[in-house]
């Protein structure tokens, strides 16, 4: 079943629990209205708009790379040649985090586009629906989106389209919120945007996702809707629930971090 039936079919059956409801519930009906918005949707809405795309030219080092990744908060950059519209490929921080652990003296030797990954493009008016079932089918987490002309229109991610469907993690601008506060010894409240790869260097364990860039992009697709308070993923060294959220939208806002202890196997103990 592709993502354009099961869409609709999503769609039928809260319908129908709708209809059978003297009152349906504001989640469910925020829901039905997701959908149906999702199904209609192209690239173009959801997109991050050329202007705003960060880019890291292809004659860059890696080092120059990493302190780009950590001043920006992204996870993946586009390479560009001369101009925006020559996109060569895409670079991954973990990647680049991979050369700086293993051949720390290459960071300065090898270029961007030597380690960049090939690009994925896509035209602004392909259907959201599609997009998701294309990504999800090759495994692809970016895309490049051409305009009619054949230029550089802007950049969606996965994220992008999971949030369209389920609705907005949180407000980009909301600064108010702390990125991590500990609440008690081994507990954290976080900003449901703050970087999954951040949070993991902060806690020092290992945190990151080949789909989703922020916690609350996790804890989202962990759970395959929009999270209510509550709600609860168990990762292998961390786990992760929905603290508060805001507005019609259900947006989230803060996710409570617990860091999990692993059980010390009795055969760990070192040999006499």
């Amino acid at each position: 079943m592709n993502i354009s039936d099961r869409l609709s079919n999503l769609t039928k059956l809260f319908a129908k629990k709708e209809n059978d409801s003297t009152e349906a519930e504001e989640y469910e009906q925020d829901l039905i209205e997701s959908v149906e918005e999702f199904s209609e949707t192209i690239t173009r809405e959801v997109m991050v708009p050329r202007i705003d795309i960060a880019t890291i030219a292809s004659d860059s080092d890696l080092d120059k790379a990493m302190a780009m990744f950590l001043s920006s908060g992204y996870s993946r950059l586009p390479v560009t040649g001369k101009t925006t519209d020559d996109i060569l490929g895409i670079l991954y921080l973990k990647d680049v985090a991979k050369v700086l652990h293993e051949s720390p003296k290459l960071m300065f030797e090898r270029t961007t586009e030597q380690l960049a990954r090939k690009a994925v493009f896509v035209p602004e008016s392909k259907p959201l629906k599609d997009l998701l079932q294309d990504m999800q089918r090759s495994s692809t987490h970016v895309a490049v989106v051409i305009d009619e002309y054949g230029g550089v229109a802007g950049l969606v991610t996965m994220e992008d389209v999971i949030e369209e469907l389920v609705g907005d993690i949180v407000d980009e601008y909301d600064r108010e919120i702390p990125d991590v506060e500990e609440i008690e010894e081994g507990v954290f409240r976080v900003n449901a945007r703050f970087s999954l790869f951040e949070l993991g260097e902060k806690l020092e364990i290992e945190l990151e996702d080949e789909d989703v860039d922020s916690v609350g992009g996790l804890l989202t697709k962990e759970l395959g809707r929009l999270p209510k308070v509550g709600d609860t993923v168990t990762l292998r060294s961390i786990e992760l629930t929905a603290d508060r959220v805001e507005g019609r939208g259900k947006r989230l806002l803060t996710v409570i971090a617990r860091l999990r202890v692993e059980p010390v196997a009795e055969d760990s103990e070192a040999d006499d």
